[in-house]
């Protein structure tokens, strides 16, 4: 071997030469199915997001209709609308005029405290006389968010009747007692009466008038004045009570529409509320006078606060539902100033 020539190398070394670049090959192999796995799962991410953003899009803009109104939809929250957090306390599950008090949910009585208003005191007489009677030892205390829209119900009854002032507020506010002692199958404490929301009306002087039939002109134009029928027929399952179809309930202008609308009782109008509209869908309302409404439902916490969200800029009400949670109702034609 001549002077400054490659000694040859040997078997051992060969070997360990070939593992070292079949070696380096792996590696590299791996680290270009690594690159390419990693790149198909980014891919793949990507495509699952932008598809829960398209579904959720979607369910957005049309969740769907469970009633089939034609100037009522539920399209969410309107755009207008700046929401902001707000700590109400969460007893107040029982008090609102949208409390269910029936067979299955007691009246809280400590609730009304304040809310009631003397129906004799403050009815408004026409020219002198008066435009429906009250039976002052049954019916003398009434909601006082709920008097206002009967005393302009009865109001206009006058008028368009030429001075028909013969109907009765035979029921109205109710105490403990006073359902104790009318001997219903009702029992006390379960009657819807305890709320002050509830009348009860009849016509005509005598001494036991007849009650108001469901083809008189309040039973159709009820609505218009935030009153409902509380028992109407066919609903028995739902309310739990029959042969009370003269018995009105005040919940407000637009569940009065809506209610009326859709042919719900308040059990079922406050169940849709609970499972349709409980999770960021507003339920889009128009009253009778073409007045625009959002109304929502947050159940209620069981801590002390509920955080409930709130229009800044608009007029809203909450009330309880007396079961397990909050309905909020935003007057979309009272901005804030």
């Amino acid at each position: 071997m001549g002077q400054g020539s490659t000694p040859p190398r040997s078997f051992n070394t060969v070997v360990n030469s070939n593992r070292e670049q079949r070696a380096r090959r792996q590696q590299k192999g791996r680290i270009t199915l690594l690159s390419i796995c990693t790149v198909i799962i980014l891919i793949l991410l990507t495509l699952i997001i932008f598809l829960i953003a398209s579904i959720a899009d979607v369910l957005g803009s049309n969740p769907g209709e469970p009633y089939d109104t034609t100037d009522q939809e539920n399209n969410g929250s309107n755009s207008s609308v700046v929401y902001v957090p707000l700590a109400w306390e969460s007893s107040k599950v029982t008090s609102g005029v949208l409390l269910v008090v029936n067979d299955e949910h007691e009246f809280d009585p400590d609730s009304v405290v304040g809310d009631l208003i003397d129906v004799y005191d403050n009815r408004t007489k026409i020219n002198g006389s008066n435009p429906y009677q009250i039976n002052t030892v049954t019916a003398a205390l009434m909601h006082k968010e709920a008097f206002p829209h009967m005393e302009a119900m009865m109001q206009e009854h006058y008028r368009l009747t030429e001075g028909d002032g013969s109907i009765l507020i035979k029921y109205a506010y109710r105490t403990y007692e006073d359902q104790e002692n009318l001997g219903s199958v009702v029992k006390a404490g379960f009657s819807d009466h305890h709320t002050g929301c509830c009348i009860a009306l009849h016509q005509g002087s005598a001494s036991n008038p007849p009650a108001i039939d469901t083809d008189h002109w309040i039973y159709d134009n009820c609505h218009k004045y935030g009153f409902v029928p509380r028992y109407p027929v066919g609903k028995e399952s739902e309310t739990g009570v029959r042969d009370y179809e003269h018995c009105y309930r005040y919940v407000g202008l637009p569940h009065a529409a809506y209610m009326t609308e859709n042919n719900l009782c308040l059990e079922e109008y406050v169940e849709l509320l609970q499972t349709r509209y409980a999770n960021g869908e507003h339920l889009s309302i128009t009253d009778a006078a073409g007045a625009k409404y959002e109304v929502y439902y947050v159940p209620a916490s069981n801590t002390e606060l509920t955080t409930i969200q709130v229009p800044a800029n608009y007029a809203y009400t909450v009330s309880g539902d007396n079961i397990g949670g909050f309905i909020i109702t935003v007057d979309l034609s009272a901005p804030n100033a």
